[in-house]
């Protein structure tokens, strides 16, 4: 017998007793009818026997929850237990393992299993519990309620009220809580207990007074213990630890993961076709070749189709879409095409989401919804995420399991708009990444979170690239994204790394654009100031020099760029504090906030930045010019509060600015009151 964690559901036996419908139940999920069923069927066509048969043997990890379920059904005091998690978290594995039991030490509790994934399956397993329970066998009675002719709810309610002894009755699979509406109040009693596993984590509203348990993914040593006994000699137990991990243990991958190592002996061999046979090399293939993985569980294995990983979430979406959920599969798809990692919530913004084929007329309160399902469903799980410098800064997040995730972003409607989405991961990263500052803390905590999405859309694009239509602009997009990852990388102190990615960046815009192109250009003022920053010296500044004047041969003074680097030499300049050259500096700075002023026609960053540095090299020299310079500065900064879109890009307070000013003008040599 194989050792680990049974399907979510399972298979019934079907018996026939005399004329009428057969019902053929293939998967006790899907109940199928040969013939219009009408509620008049005799007895015993429908199991409500726990198929514990399917219990591969140990269940892992589980073992107090299933003694504590135990000790409830033997009070059959009416208590409710709610059994949620997502799929694949073995849920039924947990309910099978209770009948069993029960079964087993209980023998008197009786114990019915009810398959609640759909109408009919729910109504026709309820019809079974009463045929077997009612003591009078009024079987007429049974059959003209379920045909409609009475009330089987309150038949229901009456013959479990009448039940002696101790009973359980299990519904398994019950997501869709529409179906139990009619049935509740025939399933609120005071004696025996309903037990009900479902992947909707707000059924516990279902019943107030409900116990709810979590079936979660299992821990660490459950998983390694799990894994070891299904495929013995496929590795180390710090191998076994590492798929585990990878596998995000969760019950299910791992069952699959353990029964396809187990069959490998025996499968034959071909030439060109590497299977994996071991513990690293299914975590390898899991990285690399994921879409493989469903295929090559089919081999060998009497698996439902449902069983397999890419189908196993599909149930849910299915569900979600029929409750009016429609944009939920296409946004857990989109969300799974990020890196394994948390993913800001605001990165979902309708406004631009709608933009793209995939969400077009999407509206703010549909993401709302859609989330609060996925969510309710335990396909997305909201987490904060500090800040990196200080624990006052958060960034609320969304986190995938790696399996949904990976289950999602192989499925081939994915492969088929892979453009689509790949565009719209490169619009909300880059997007969002162009506002973000280097001075302010909730900033560098989402810097912090998106750099490694940039980082795995830009490797995507690059792995990709021969699919996309113009790879060469796919390329100089990514360059972009590049350059956020490498500004972070800047930030947090690792500036070989950055350099790295710069450069890796110049070489790609150089191939594609010429030495003279701006964003060539660009590319090389991000290694110059990056190397002007760690090694500060003759060789730094000669490169900014250099820079400086190829950028005004290329584009001319009164380019934006030009006027930036210009600045860039300025502050270096200033930096060296060299006395020969501070008459130089302060005409630089002057001649920045001229050339931007007759390039935008108002103050803008760039022009307020050299003029705050040169009121404070004219302060440091006692300048008899400074407080003209000053007042000049005061009325800047109202020109750049009264442009909010400039305000915005401004990394301090105007207002602190605008004191600092004040109080610089009160105290400088040779001020005296302006006139009105």
């Amino acid at each position: 017998m194989n050792v680990g964690v049974p399907p979510e559901r399972g298979t019934t036996t079907n018996k026939m007793d005399g004329a009428g419908n057969v019902v053929q139940a293939a998967e006790l999920r899907d109940v199928h009818f040969h013939g219009v069923p009408d509620g008049g069927s005799q007895p015993g066509l429908v199991s409500t026997i726990a198929p514990v048969d399917l219990l591969p043997g140990k269940v892992f990890g589980r073992e107090q929850l299933v003694a504590r379920l135990v000790e409830v059904t033997q009070r059959a005091d009416g208590s409710h237990v709610v059994l949620h998690g997502t799929g694949g978290s073995g849920k039924t594995a947990v309910a099978l393992s209770l009948a069993q039991r029960l079964d087993k030490d209980f023998p008197r509790t009786r114990v019915w299993w009810v398959d609640g994934s759909s109408e009919n399956s729910l109504s026709a397993g309820l019809r079974e519990v009463v045929y077997d329970a009612d003591p009078h066998h009024r079987v007429e009675e049974v059959m003209r309620a379920w045909r409609g002719e009475g009330s089987a709810p309150n038949l229901l309610k009456k013959v479990l009220a009448e039940i002696p002894g101790r009973w359980t009755l299990i519904i398994d699979g019950a997501d869709d809580q529409r179906l139990l509406t009619q049935w509740r109040p025939a399933l609120q009693h005071d004696t025996g207990t309903v037990v009900m596993t479902t992947r909707h984590n707000k059924a516990k509203e279902w019943s107030r007074c409900a116990e709810v348990h979590q079936v979660s993914t299992l821990h660490e040593e459950a998983a390694v213990e799990m894994l070891r006994a299904l495929a013995p000699g496929s590795g180390t137990p710090e191998q076994a630890r590492e798929l585990a991990c990878t596998l995000g243990f969760l019950p299910l991958a791992l069952r699959l993961a353990g029964s396809y190592l187990s069959s490998v002996p025996s499968l034959p061999t071909t030439a060109g076709l590497a299977l994996p046979e071991s513990f690293e090399q299914y975590r390898l293939v899991f990285h690399e070749r994921f879409g493989e993985l469903d295929q090559l569980h089919e081999i060998g294995s009497d698996l439902a189709e449902r069983d397999l990983l890419s189908r196993t979430w599909e149930l849910s979406l299915d569900l979600l879409a029929d409750l009016g959920m429609p944009w939920a599969r296409p946004l857990l798809r989109w969300l799974s095409c990020f890196e394994q990692a948390p993913i800001p919530c605001d990165l979902a913004n309708a406004a631009i989401l709608t933009r793209s084929s995939l969400f077009k007329g999407i509206t703010g309160m549909d993401l709302i919804h859609a989330f609060v399902f996925l969510t309710n469903f335990g396909l997305v799980e909201q987490v904060s995420v500090w800040g990196m410098r200080s624990s006052a800064a958060t960034t609320k997040c969304w986190v995938l399991h790696p399996v949904i995730r990976e289950a999602n972003r192989h499925q081939p409607d994915v492969q088929q708009d892979l453009q689509a989405y790949l565009a719209l991961c490169y619009a909300t990263l880059d997007g969002y990444t162009s506002f973000l500052s280097a001075e302010v803390q909730q900033d560098l905590s989402t810097w912090a979170v998106l750099s490694p999405h940039c980082e795995f859309v830009v490797e995507w694009i690059h792995r990709d690239r021969a699919r996309l239509p113009v790879p060469e602009d796919w390329e100089l997009l990514g360059t972009k994204l590049s350059c956020v990852v490498a500004r972070f990388s800047t930030l947090s102190g690792q500036h070989d790394r950055a350099e790295a990615i710069f450069r890796h960046a110049l070489v790609v815009r150089l191939r594609h654009l010429g030495e003279t192109h701006p964003e060539v250009l660009t590319a090389r003022r991000n290694i110059v100031l990056l190397r002007w920053d760690r090694h500060r010296g003759e060789q730094s500044l000669a490169e900014l020099v250099l820079l400086a004047e190829d950028t005004r041969s290329a584009l001319g003074e009164r380019d934006p760029l030009t006027i930036s680097c210009q600045l860039d030499l300025a502050l270096a300049h200033a930096q060296m504090a060299e006395q020969d050259a501070a008459d130089r500096v302060v005409d630089d700075y002057r001649a920045i906030v001229r050339l931007s002023g007759e390039l935008y026609g108002r103050t803008e960053t760039t022009a307020l930045s050299a003029q705050m540095n040169l009121v404070t090299e004219l302060g440091r020299r006692e300048d008899e010019s400074c407080p003209a310079e000053l007042l000049r500065l005061l009325t800047m900064i109202e020109e750049v509060e009264n442009a909010p879109d400039i305000a915005g890009q401004v990394p301090f307070s105007l207002g602190k600015l605008r004191a600092a000013v004040m109080n610089l003008l009160q105290n400088s040599r040779g001020w005296s009151e302006p006139q009105n």
